[in-house]
């Protein structure tokens, strides 16, 4: 029983279908013999079509079409100036303001309404001139996505039959033509032409806003991280890409399509590599596709180009590629279902919407839709624009985020830093010379050298905190300014053989400590054990190296001093496996030799 009531609701609802389609398609549209009605929108789907480049609409007789009118199917080889002629009654002169709205033409056009123009300015050449004469070769502006709309001087308007005439400047290398005009009242008819305009023109200027914007996050991004990545790169050529849309370009239009499609090929490749790299997914087959392809459709379009055969049908070229980003977005996709991660989810459902949109303006392309339907293309990119924004305002702002914790984290690691190399060095010393303050019967000058010493610590401590740009060398020169005074009074000889270095990146206030307590440590343990009258500090590059060396002239028989707390030999030894550097040790009758090998990259 329920089955067939089914049935009998779907064959219900059939029968209204086919009878509303039957009314609505069975009232036929005004006839333009008919007066117009000031409360009445007319549409004039026919014209009188005239080859011409005059200057005033002709008053000969043309051939009639039905619009829109597509010259690609009717005329292929046309190109140059043609007139539409149409014609319209009425009654009375209105006494509100009528209007006509015409969705789409192509290249560029100039409207005329009983004899006199209501679009000046339109630059496509002068058509008294010609499209032959020298006026004839000025630059045109294309007019291809902007729907017009015109309010009618009531002046201009007769009693009886009024002429409108459309004057329109065709090319082959783009899809030219002449859509409907709707002609009505102003209010009406606007609201009509605002959505179309809307779409088609003030949404590219607000995904190239948006697009500055993700750029602005991604600088500074950038810029905190110090790395480059492809999505940039991407979002640079996005915004080439918007202008190129936007500019008159001073070349053909089938190059100006040509040179469209070398930009957004090259854009939508970057977009296609960062998401797969975002997706964290490995294709192996999917890389190699990809550039290859991208190189086959730019190095196409080139030759294309180049021979001056572009048009705007050189995009069927790509559709290959648009097939292929299909591939990120289900990856993407496959990655926010995974992570029941709503943004990578928005991310590939808008990368899908647009490429969709994109795939509707090829097809429109192609003659397999409408001459003048609507294209989708810009109000598909806008979705995606608005979650790419948001997806690097994000990323931007929990990398700061994350940065300030780190760079607090740094803060307090450092201080514990400073605090424990004080405590082990400085501390041990001054709880040294202490005891041997209090002790009775202590050497002055064994209490005096322990603080010497203590002071020489403190001293390498806030040396090493003024790191500039992981350069070495201004630290060693500051040991040297510290012991050239003390070694003189001993009376030795301090010689100084220092070459340009380069920056060791890996250089942290710590590791620099390191090296200048092996650097001290070699010098106190030649002054206590050696009695050398000259000590050598040579800092070379050698190879993918730098290399420290500190050799006197003592007898040598320098001891391994193992102490608790000591900074002995053993202590150095520490301190050199730590850092990650070779540390040799030299013992000779004619003195002793200490050479640090330092590696240019860890």
């Amino acid at each position: 029983m329920g089955a067939v009531l089914r049935r009998q609701w779907a064959w219900t609802i059939l029968c209204c279908a086919l009878a509303l389609w039957g009314i609505l398609w069975g009232i036929a549209p005004p006839s333009a013999a008919e007066p117009l009605r000031p409360d009445e929108t007319r549409l004039l789907a026919t014209a009188d079509f005239i080859i011409s480049s005059q200057q005033t609409p002709p008053a000969r007789a043309g051939t009639q079409v039905a619009l829109p009118d597509n010259w690609r199917l009717r005329v292929p080889a046309l190109g140059g100036f043609a007139w539409y002629r149409m014609h319209f009654q009425l009654a009375e002169l209105p006494q509100e303001p009528l209007a006509l709205y015409l969705p789409h033409l192509s290249v560029a056009g100039e409207v005329w309404l009983n004899g006199s123009l209501l679009n000046p300015g339109v630059r496509f050449g002068s058509p008294g001139g010609g499209p032959g004469s020298e006026r004839g070769r000025e630059r045109i502006a294309p007019m291809n996505d902007k729907p017009l709309y015109l309010v009618l001087p009531a002046g201009l308007f007769h009693i009886g039959d009024n002429q409108l005439a459309v004057l329109l400047r065709g090319d082959p290398a783009l899809r030219s033509g002449l859509s409907a005009i709707r002609l009505g009242p102003a209010l009406p008819l606007q609201q009509q032409w605002f959505k179309r305009y809307l779409v088609q023109e003030i949404t590219p200027y607000i995904i190239l806003v948006l697009i500055a914007g993700s750029l602005c996050f991604l600088v500074a991004y950038t810029w905190r991280q110090r790395r480059l990545f492809i999505i940039q790169f991407a979002l640079l050529i996005s915004l080439a890409a918007c202008l190129s849309y936007m500019a008159n370009l001073a070349i053909s239009l089938g190059a100006q399509e040509a040179l469209r499609v070398l930009i957004t090929t090259t854009m939508y490749w970057a977009l296609c590599v960062a998401g797969y790299r975002l997706s964290g997914a490995r294709l192996r087959w999917f890389p190699p596709l990809l550039h290859g392809l991208t190189v086959a459709t730019l190095a196409i379009t080139l030759i294309v180009m180049g021979l001056g055969m572009a048009t705007d049908r050189i995009w069927l070229f790509t559709w290959p590629h648009v097939l292929l980003r299909l591939v990120p977005i289900a990856l993407l996709l496959r990655l926010g279902w995974r992570q029941r991660s709503l943004k990578y989810s928005a991310l590939a459902l808008t990368a899908l919407l647009w490429t969709i949109t994109v795939a509707q303006s090829y097809l429109i392309i192609m003659e397999a839709l409408p001459w003048d339907s609507f294209r989708w293309s810009f109000a598909g990119a806008l979705p995606f624009c608005i979650v790419l924004i948001y997806f690097f305002a994000e990323r931007f702002i929990i990398d700061r985020e994350v940065s300030q914790l780190e760079k607090r984290a740094a803060i307090v690691a450092e201080r514990s830093r400073i605090l424990q190399d004080m405590h082990d060095g400085m501390g041990a010393q001054l709880i040294t010379a202490l005891r041997l303050a209090r002790r009775e019967g202590t050497d002055p000058a064994e209490l005096a050298r322990h603080i010497e010493e203590s002071l020489q610590d403190l001293r390498l401590i806030i040396d090493s905190l003024d790191l500039t740009e992981q350069d070495l060398l201004p630290l060693l020169g500051n040991l040297r300014f510290r012991l050239e005074p003390r070694l003189r009074a001993l009376g030795i000889e301090l010689v100084w053989d220092v070459a340009p270095i380069p920056p060791l990146p890996y250089l942290t206030p710590e590791s620099a400590l390191s090296i200048l307590r092996i650097v001290q440590e070699a010098i106190n343990n030649a002054l206590q054990h050696a009695q050398p009258s000259r000590i050598l500090i040579a800092v070379k590059p050698a190879g993918e190296e730098v290399v420290i060396r500190v050799a006197d002239d003592g007898g040598g028989g320098i001891p391994l001093d193992v102490r608790p707390g000591s900074r002995g030999l053993a202590g150095m030894h520490n301190r050199a496996s730590k850092l990650g550097v070779a540390l040799t040790v030299r013992d000779s009758a004619q003195g002793t030799e200490v050479m640090l090998q330092l590696p240019r990259r860890m």
